[in-house]
């Protein structure tokens, strides 16, 4: 396994790590609920995030907790499996640009306290990114298999040209 697959695993292992947390905890979708109910989350967050917050995520806050849950598990799995890895890469960039923007988005700190610029948030996301737009990443996967026996989805899949059996 080369080193892109290797970063893949990790970040998968990371939401992995996150949704069983939040499987564990039969909880959280009213504690996440209620964190909201008390400005947790929306506070920091720019003003249009904030907005969109508010609207929509609020209201139906147990609803999106359990959605949470579920996107963490499934990025998790798919792309420790590479099953579906550009879908995944994709989510892992939404989420973490969410989480990033409903805790105030990146800024400069002072030096005093934990890192505001280079958050873990900033991390998953660029690398989510990289792993979208890296054939490497997908060599060691599912994908490649499926990609294997249907060249026609190797594009889609592993971002490389399929080559076409003979027959």
């Amino acid at each position: 396994m080369n080193g892109m697959t290797w970063v893949r695993i990790l970040v998968g292992a990371v939401w992995l790590n996150g949704g069983i947390e939040k499987l564990l905890n039969p909880d959280f979708p009213r504690e996440f609920a209620a964190s909201l109910q008390a400005g947790g989350f929306i506070s920091a967050a720019p003003a249009f995030f904030r907005v969109f917050m508010q609207n929509n995520v609020v209201p139906n806050a147990e609803l999106v907790a359990q959605l949470v849950r579920a996107a963490e598990l499934a990025m998790g799995l798919a792309l420790i499996l590479g099953l579906l890895t550009n879908l995944a890469a994709l989510g892992s960039i939404a989420l973490s640009v969410m989480i990033l923007l409903s805790q105030g988005g990146v800024s400069l700190g002072t030096g005093l306290g934990s890192p505001q610029f280079l958050t873990i948030n900033v991390v998953m996301a660029v690398l989510s990114l990289i792993i979208l737009f890296s054939p490497a990443a997908k060599e060691a996967s599912l994908d490649a298999g499926l990609s294997r026996r249907r060249p026609g989805l190797s594009p889609l899949l592993t971002n490389t040209a399929g080559r076409r059996r003979r027959r």
